[in-house]
């Protein structure tokens, strides 16, 4: 794989853009009352989805390594992954928009949909070439079954 920044550094440089684009607009803010409350409720079901995710690897006795996805023993399609081909980056997808929700921002928003469009090209469609080749038609199937986000 060509990528060699690692996903959890890639949301966090995201989050940066996130804050940095929050302290450049003065006049595009939120409040709401349950603004705090429900940015962690978002950010406890991101990590969730991330915990889920790792134990199913850590479960199946193969890498959950993203930038050396060519060293999987196994296809995972059990647990969290019967819902979703990339659980792990929608984790993290929801980690930024808890922290999008919790600077209420409405330019941090569209953040979230390059992030979507960044890790697709740059991580999973990279890795999915690579998983076709180590599991050919078992993982065909699985795509053909499990939606890449959601």
């Amino acid at each position: 794989m060509k990528l060699k920044i690692p996903p959890a550094l890639q949301v966090a440089i995201f989050a940066i853009l996130m804050w940095v684009i929050k302290k450049l607009t003065v006049i595009t803010h939120f409040e709401f009352e349950q603004q705090r409350t429900i940015s962690w409720i978002i950010f406890v079901i991101g990590i969730l989805i991330g915990i889920i995710a790792i134990y199913a690897f850590r479960k199946a006795r193969t890498t959950a390594d993203p930038l050396h996805p060519a060293k999987a023993s196994k296809l995972v399609i059990v647990s969290i992954y019967k819902i979703s081909r990339n659980p792990m980056y929608l984790g993290m997808f929801f980690i930024l928009l808890a922290f999008a929700v919790r600077l209420g921002s409405f330019f941090t928003f569209p953040i979230l949909i390059l992030y979507v469009w960044y890790i697709t090209t740059f991580q999973i469609k990279p890795e999915e070439k690579v998983l076709t080749k180590l599991f050919e038609e078992d993982y065909s199937i699985y795509c053909k079954k499990v939606r890449r986000w959601i």
